[in-house]
């Protein structure tokens, strides 16, 4: 029985929201006109930014609030949160981690950045994996280091990894890291044991460094099985940092909760000193503390209600499309709320593509475009929304695009 409601619309225009509030112009965030009804004629449908419509888990609204009745002084994350975290990624990802390995962040691309600047120098070479969540390709363009794209091969609908092209690139002398997204985003794949020991290998081999961003391993469908890369081979151990959080599983991005479990007791004193020189050790947030803390603990019951709702979301657009769109091929996500779309059907240019989803359609979607040339003739289409909006958004999409014959 469903016990959580996430049918209704929650109206979330004029709260600041990112997603609602504003729009990205070439990566800038402008504010954009409120005040109109969600589902009103021409109103903008947001569908981009990886944040979900729904409220959290009734457990971590009932502990912010009972903790809101205290004094908000400096904190520290004691030993139950360490525990939370460490229980959590055994009971659901099968990687028994030692307490000494997890470090409280607050946030994934934080950790990427501060490894990149800390274990290579400007010029080296780090891999990454197109079409690719653009923040962790500028991660590595924007402090200096030569981005090695390792694309993703696309065929009969489904993403699989280059192993040639990877080890040709590993081998690069300039190479000193590889960046994982798993799954990952946004194509959805959820990378499998033999694929992950054969990436393994190819690292071990020519001793990269492998940071691997597994923020949305907690919304695998049932069709697929995470295993984190820490979980695959003991012998990574020493050449792994895993950023990762609760932050997209439970719609709480904006509480920054997140952790890097780091095996290796010299990346991690270096971690340890990088984030001591930035201020960051002193005190952590205690608000995203605790929601970390409640949504491991207590927050299970409504992800699994999430994750069918999610379901059915994803079924649903399925079978739109494929009655509706036969232009547009769903690639099967294997994880996330977050939809690739192959448009290449509609013949359209990039520019193109934009004007017939947010012009005419007034659905605003992520332009594949923007994750690389090798997601050109893509869209990314977030569906995690009331089934509702879901439905009128398809609907809008259906007649622009019948007016293009």
């Amino acid at each position: 029985m469903t016990k959580y409601d996430f049918d209704t619309i929650q109206a979330r225009t004029g709260s600041d929201s990112i997603k609602w509030d504003y729009s990205s112009q070439d990566g800038v965030l402008q504010p954009r006109a409120g005040g109109v009804a969600v589902l009103a004629p021409g109103a903008l449908i947001p569908m981009w930014v990886a944040d979900m419509d729904f409220r959290p888990a009734e457990p971590i609204v009932q502990a912010l609030t009972q903790r809101l009745q205290g004094v908000l002084g400096y904190t520290r994350a004691g030993q139950d949160h360490f525990e939370a975290i460490r229980d959590w990624v055994g009971q659901r990802h099968g990687w028994q981690v030692a307490l000494e390995w997890i470090m409280t962040t607050i946030g994934t691309l934080p950790m990427v950045n501060l490894a990149i600047q800390l274990f290579t120098e400007p010029g080296d070479g780090v891999i990454v994996q197109p079409p690719l969540f653009n923040p962790l390709v500028q991660a590595v363009a924007n402090n200096g280091r030569l981005p090695l794209y390792n694309a993703l091969v696309y065929e009969n609908g489904r993403y699989h990894l280059n192993f040639d092209d990877l080890e040709a690139k590993a081998a690069d002398p300039r190479c000193k890291m590889l960046i994982l997204c798993h799954p990952h985003n946004p194509v959805g794949r959820v990378w499998t044991p033999p694929e992950l020991r054969r990436l393994g290998d190819i690292c071990q081999k020519h001793e990269l460094l492998i940071v691997s961003d597994e923020l949305h391993s907690d919304l695998t469908y049932p069709w697929a099985q995470f295993n984190s890369i820490g979980a695959i081979d003991p012998a990574l151990h020493d050449r792994i940092i895993v950023c990762s959080g609760p932050s997209k599983a439970f719609n709480i991005p904006g509480l920054k909760a997140a952790y890097t479990i780091v095996p290796n007791p010299t990346l991690r004193a270096r971690l340890t000193q990088g984030l001591h020189n930035l201020d960051l050790l002193f005190s952590v947030d205690l608000l995203s503390t605790l929601a970390l803390r409640t949504a491991y603990r207590e927050g299970g019951e409504w992800l699994g209600q999430l994750l069918a709702y999610l379901e059915g979301n994803l079924a649903y657009v399925q079978q739109f499309v494929a009655a509706h769109l036969p232009q547009i091929r769903v690639v099967e996500p294997e994880a996330m709320y977050l939809v690739w779309l192959d448009c290449h059907g509609l013949g359209l240019t990039a520019e193109g593509l934009r004007q017939l989803f947010v012009d005419e359609a007034r659905v605003y979607v992520e332009m594949g475009s923007n994750y690389g040339a090798e997601g050109a003739g893509f869209v990314r289409l977030n569906i995690g929304c009331s089934r509702r909006l879901l439905e009128v958004a398809l609907e809008r999409v259906k007649t622009a695009v019948e007016k293009l014959v």
